[in-house]
């Protein structure tokens, strides 16, 4: 990964130095072509990021986000695309790197915000998940707040955005089982049982309370949150 990092630094040294020995009368314009050339290699390493990432290829994806990033560091997009890259790899230290940098970018991005608080949550910072969580109650779905907050620590914040969630015109089964983890992982399990008896047969509910009492007990920080994205999560210092 350094090697392919340290290419793309190298290469664009070359081409400004390049620039100046053969046009140093003419300074802006070999800087112009010089940008250009970053940002069209920008665009194709962000390419091929997106076709690993469909491809579920992780390694790869952060391979070639990195360089566009390195080449374009003013991008969100490209910054976005390394930080889901990371959180994929189960790597949650360098996505939540990523998504805050995005955040300084787009302070608006609500996908972006509860991203980062998962990644905030898979590193145990809790604390600081819960400030994301509040900063994007605005942009951030509330089925997805709501249970991100149950994640974070806050369970009770959590039913109270979950169960306004379900009262809305527009609620479905999505927001009223997270309402339903969120109570289990609050300790309500008889009430929890009660809500996902509306959305599953019988047999089924059984297997799913089973779950989530496991589900309730994590080992390490990032295990609820892997478990959620269905990653795995790796040794990562940032």
């Amino acid at each position: 990964m350094k090697n392919r990092l340290f290419a793309g630094l190298s290469a664009l040294a070359l081409v400004g130095a390049g620039g100046v020995v053969a046009s140093i009368a003419m300074p802006a314009i070999a800087d112009s072509r010089s940008d250009a050339a970053a940002l069209k290699r920008a665009a194709d390493f962000a390419k091929a990021a997106a076709k690993a990432t469909a491809k579920k290829k992780w390694d790869k994806a952060i391979l070639f986000a990195e360089n566009a990033v390195v080449l374009s560091p003013d991008d969100a997009g490209y910054r976005a695309l390394l930080g889901n890259a990371y959180l994929r790899a189960g790597r949650f230290a360098s996505a939540e790197d990523s998504f805050a940098d995005v955040m300084t970018l787009q302070p608006d991005n609500g996908r972006i915000a509860l991203n980062l608080a998962l990644a905030q949550i898979g590193t145990g910072k809790w604390a600081a998940a819960r400030a994301t969580l509040e900063r994007g109650a605005g942009v951030i779905p509330a089925a997805d707040r709501g249970l991100a907050l149950a994640l974070a620590g806050d369970t009770q914040g959590a039913i109270d955005v979950l169960t306004a969630a379900t009262r809305s015109a527009d609620a479905d089964v999505k927001t009223r089982q997270n309402l339903a983890l969120a109570m289990a992982l609050a300790g309500r399990w008889q009430e929890s049982r009660t809500l996902v008896a509306m959305d599953l047969a019988p047999a089924e509910v059984d297997k799913r309370m089973t779950e989530w009492a496991q589900f309730a007990h994590p080992v390490s920080a990032a295990d609820q949150v892997a478990s959620l994205l269905g990653v795995t999560p790796v040794v990562d210092p940032g």
